[in-house]
Order: C-alpha cells, then sequence, then structure tokens
C-alpha cells in the first residue's frame, strides 16, 4: 500500500486514483520483463541515471547525491543526470555527471530507453517521474514511497518524514552500502563562460568593497519576504562598508527594483544582467547571500559562501541547505502556532488577501541585520 505525503488534497485524490488505473498495468508489464534476472552489484553497474525534474534549489542539494554515488557506490559506473532544460546549465563542469540530459516529457523517454540504463534513481519519489522510468523500461528503478507508484519501483528506500531533504538524499547512498560515510553538502562548480561573465560585471561595483548578494525573489510569492524591508536591509549593510546587490531574473527586474528604491540609492541592481551560469561565478565572488528560501541560497551554500535565509512558511529544518561551514548559516524566521504550514502555491486561510504570509511579515530588519552581522564577525567579512 503506498503512502501519500501529499499536503493538497486534489494532488492526493489524483495520484490515487492513478495508481489504481497504473497497478494492474504495471504488474502485467513486470510479469513479461522479467526484472529480477537484471541486478547487478555495484561494482559491475556501467551506466547510471539520476532523475532530479523539479526546482533549481533541489536540483543543487542533489548534487551531493551525484557525488556520493559516483566515489563510494558506482566508481565505475557512467551517472548521467536527467533535469529541466532550464537547470542544464547549472550542472555544467559538474565532474561526478557524464552527461546532463534535459527532461521534455515523455517523449525523452525513448531516448533514456535506447541508453539502456543498469539503475535509475528517483529521489523525489514523484509518481509521475516513477512512471516516466517504467515506461523507459529502466532495468532496476530505486526510490522512495512517498506520493504513489511504488509498485512501479524495483527498489523502495525506507521513507522517513521530517528529515531534512539532504540528509534524505544520503539514504539513497546509504541504501547500497549502510556502513558508507556520505556526506551531505552540495557542491557546484563554475564555467569559464560563466566566470567571464560575472567578472565583467563585478567592473561596475567598487573593487574595494565586499559584496554582500540579495535575492528578494521566489519562484514562489509565499516564500517573499517585503521588498521594502529587502531595500531597508541593503541600506544597512551598505552603512557597513558592503556594497548589496540585488539579483535577480530577467522576470524579477521590477521587484528587485523596489528594493534597490527602498534602499535609498545605496544598492546596485543587477536584476536581469546574469545567465544561470553567471550567477553561480556572481554567488562565488560574493563575500555573503541573503535571500529567501529560494534557489541562490542553495548556490551559496553549495560553493561555500556564507548565507542568511530569511524564511517562512517552509520548515526550514527539512528544506535548508547542509552547508559545509555550519557557522556560515543563519535562517531567520519567526515560529507561530500555525508554523510550518507548507503553503507556498497557495495561502492559508488566515493569510489570503495579504501580498506576505504572516511568518515572514513578523520577521523586522533588525533581525535580518544582526543575522549578518553575526555571520560577518564569525567568516570575519
Amino acid at each position: 500500500m503506498s503512502m501519500y505525503e501529499i499536503r493538497n488534497k486534489k494532488d492526493r485524490y489524483l495520484a490515487m486514483a492513478a495508481d489504481a488505473v497504473l497497478r494492474p498495468f504495471a504488474a502485467a508489464v513486470k510479469l513479461v520483463r522479467e526484472e529480477s534476472k537484471y541486478f547487478k552489484p555495484p561494482e559491475i553497474v556501467k551506466r547510471v541515471l539520476i532523475m532530479r525534474v523539479d526546482n533549481i534549489g533541489d536540483v543543487v542539494m542533489a548534487t551531493s547525491l551525484v557525488r556520493e554515488l559516483k566515489k563510494k557506490i558506482f566508481r565505475n559506473a557512467r551517472i548521467d543526470l536527467l533535469v529541466r532544460p532550464e537547470a542544464v546549465p547549472l550542472l555544467r563542469n559538474n565532474p561526478y555527471a557524464a552527461e546532463i540530459i534535459p527532461y521534455r516529457g515523455i517523449q525523452t523517454a525513448a531516448a533514456i530507453r535506447a541508453k539502456d540504463y543498469d539503475v535509475a534513481i528517483e529521489p523525489r519519489g514523484d509518481l509521475r517521474y516513477i512512471f516516466f522510468l517504467f515506461m523507459a523500461g529502466v532495468k532496476r528503478r530505486v526510490g522512495f514511497d512517498r506520493a504513489g507508484g511504488a509498485y512501479m519501483l524495483t527498489d523502495i528506500v525506507p521513507y522517513k518524514s521530517g528529515m531534512p531533504m539532504t540528509a534524505r538524499n544520503m539514504e539513497i547512498v546509504k541504501y547500497f552500502d549502510k556502513e558508507v560515510n556520505a556526506e551531505a553538502h552540495s557542491e557546484l562548480f563554475e564555467t569559464e563562460t560563466g566566470a567571464r561573465e560575472a567578472d565583467e560585471l563585478l567592473k561596475a561595483i567598487d573593487a574595494r568593497k565586499r559584496t554582500v548578494g540579495i535575492f528578494p525573489c521566489s519562484k514562489f510569492a509565499a516564500k517573499e519576504w517585503e521588498p521594502a524591508k529587502f531595500g531597508m536591509l541593503a541600506k544597512k549593510i551598505s552603512e557597513e562598508g558592503f556594497v548589496p546587490a540585488i539579483c535577480g531574473s530577467d522576470s524579477e527586474i521590477e521587484k528587485c527594483g523596489q528594493v534597490a528604491d527602498n534602499s535609498g540609492g545605496s544598492a546596485v541592481n543587477l536584476a536581469g544582467k546574469l545567465s544561470l551560469e553567471g550567477l553561480v561565478s556572481f554567488v562565488k565572488r560574493c563575500d555573503c547571500v541573503i535571500g529567501n528560501d529560494s534557489a541562490p541560497v542553495h548556490i551559496a551554500a553549495a560553493l561555500d559562501v556564507p548565507v542568511i535565509i530569511v524564511s517562512g512558511p517552509m520548515d526550514a529544518d527539512i528544506v535548508k541547505p547542509h552547508h559545509r561551514s555550519e557557522d556560515k548559516l543563519r535562517v531567520v524566521f519567526k515560529r507561530l502556532p500555525c508554523s510550518f504550514c507548507n503553503s507556498i502555491k497557495v495561502l492559508p486561510a488566515k493569510c489570503r488577501g495579504k501580498t506576505t504570509p504572516e511568518c515572514l511579515e513578523k520577521i523586522e530588519v533588525d533581525e535580518v541585520f544582526s543575522a549578518f552581522r553575526e555571520v560577518a564577525a564569525e567568516c570575519r567579512m
């Protein structure tokens, strides 16, 4: 019986309905395939696929899984990654991945089938992607029983609710070898293109001062602290002798402009000026990064850059990055009776009509600034 750790009722019922339809179909296919005869010990496995088809931050956190599997489990295998097209540039230069494959829906299944993978790993526990790997005919499919589709896996890794995502990724490594010492920190590698782009942009910033990257936006508006507060924070940081650099994508230019306006002219607005490769290199050159629970803070942690996260509806203990240096990480949040609702697609009833959830609204500028000063002192910035 599959478990369904899906908060949204509609999505949960859809997963249950899909399971009811797919279960007998999958059983018939598995009988024909005789799957058990394909299993190989890790040392002779030749091709491994890791599928992480979701948000950029989640892809960053999965880089530790790639590294640990390559170094400690599938040492002789080629490991490929299947990710959304927009995440491909993020993983260029990763020495543990042979190929980064863009996921383009079910039509990608034929290409995956042709590569004849020995093992595929789906660390999200998502019915849709488990079904994809099943239809692609991968011989051994490893993942969690979290949201349906477990009967289409050949190996079910025990799912521990409430565990940090980075630690949960390491449970997959330990599934293959329970004695292994798995290291959960993420890791990214800049490219020459990204380095040139970042260096060119940094010429516009006073090189005599240290740079603090401020990332005020998120894919989900419910994760965003108010632009006005980010602006006031930038002004305080500027007064400490740092250059606050407001960063965001093309679609975030307007909101980043609001932050810059509220900084009283003390911040540099770099919104829309960096590709993903350039962003990685820019973050690597920052003395500190401050942002919402979003991709840039995960990128910063993966590059061992000091990070301050302004966290709201999501449980930070579960979704925060695993930093190699814990003294370089601070999470600022406000615990309320309704914490943590994890509602980011649709705000809970008590917050509807607000532009910012109450848990973020109650976080004051001085609280974040205090966290910044602590990190600056400990890291001797």
